[in-house]
């Protein structure tokens, strides 16, 4: 059986670089040769954590994009040396809420790189209908920031923005700075974003921010109410996956206004009588935002990520701060858990355009 080389996770924080099987594809599935993969903030504690992976060996990787190598006989739509991205959710396709076009929340679904192997490696098979074929100016790179950015645009969607609204988006990792840019597409008149890093602050200016706030050296609530009449923005998209900040979420919003939590925090969220008083005293609509599939599969969140990045109202190589290789990313995901590797989006590059 021919081989590839593949970053392969063994056990908790320790991947290795190694010569694996290339997969073997059934008649409804498409062999990928990957071009360029994304490390999603998941992926640390997928490998970093004891049991925080689902199975194991296992490569990992969801984020991604490459050429078709191989098609199975019941692919018709898909063509050998087509550029593509992959949306990674594998739904159950019996299941009832998957039958109501609620992939992403549907039981028994998978992502390709935490159910299944992934796309740290030269080859990786996947279902027929993942498959997403590129636009001739998309190129490979910035296809691999497809699914992260289409988080941010599903989690617009869910926050129903009007046009003229006011929107903070707290939290400017990668899933925050895509939303800000897909915040404008929506339509918001003024985005404010909000983190406790310059650095992070300085990129989500550039990539359309109107109004940036660092709140370990600002009085958050002061300086939001100054740019906002005193009321608050209309809506409030949180990002960072923090408990802390999903309370400063309701408590800032504009009454009648919704909040849409987006970061996951995987802690309790406590809420004190005042803020809990306050959901209910100013009609505040609280949403969550998980994944981004809806019908027709993989979703409208992906055409419309698909046509804003290929018009370039959705950047994504600004946001790339390291570019590695297989061989590194043991290293690099250890570096990033523990913070001795400052980072914004790290991006594994196999085989490049």
């Amino acid at each position: 059986m021919e081989k590839m080389n593949a970053a392969v996770l063994h056990k908790a924080g320790d991947i290795r670089y190694e010569k694996v099987n290339i997969p073997e594809i059934d008649d409804d599935d498409v062999l990928i040769k990957v071009a360029y993969c994304g490390v999603c903030g998941s992926d640390l504690p997928r490998t970093q954590k004891e049991n925080g992976a689902r199975m194991y060996p296992l490569i990992i990787g969801h984020e991604f994009s490459g050429i078709v190598e191989k098609i199975g006989k019941n692919v018709s739509n898909i063509k050998l040396g087509q550029k593509v991205a992959v949306a990674p959710l594998v739904p159950n396709w019996d299941n009832l809420l998957s039958k109501e076009g609620y992939y992403g929340i549907s039981d028994d679904a998978y992502i390709i790189g935490t159910g299944s192997n992934g796309a740290m490696a030269e080859y990786v098979k996947v279902p027929k209908e993942n498959v997403i074929a590129l636009a001739g100016n998309i190129d490979l790179l910035d296809a691999a920031g497809l699914e992260p950015a289409a988080i941010g645009f599903h989690a617009c969607r869910r926050a129903d923005i009007k046009v003229g609204d006011t929107v903070m988006v707290l939290g400017c990792g990668s899933i925050g700075q895509f939303t800000i840019q897909c915040a404008k597409i929506f339509g918001a008149k003024k985005v404010i974003a909000v983190d406790i890093f310059d650095e992070k602050l300085d990129l989500a200016e550039e990539l359309g921010a109107d109004i940036t706030i660092n709140s370990k050296k600002e009085d958050i609530f002061k300086r939001v109410m100054e740019e906002t009449d005193g009321f608050g923005p209309q809506v409030i998209l949180e990002t960072a996956g923090s408990h802390f900040t999903q309370t400063q979420s309701i408590q800032l919003v504009k009454k009648h206004g919704t909040v849409v939590l987006v970061g996951l925090s995987h802690a309790p969220l406590s809420l004190d009588a005042t803020t809990l008083e306050r959901i209910l005293r100013a009609e505040i609509t609280l949403k969550g935002s998980w994944n981004s599939y809806t019908a027709p599969f993989p979703g409208r969140d992906w055409e419309g990520v698909l046509h804003f990045m290929e018009n370039g109202q959705i950047k994504f190589k600004k946001m790339i701060s390291h570019e590695i290789t297989l061989e590194e990313l043991n290293n690099y995901l250890h570096g990033m858990s523990t913070k001795d590797i400052p980072f914004n989006k790290v991006v594994v590059k196999v085989e490049g355009e």
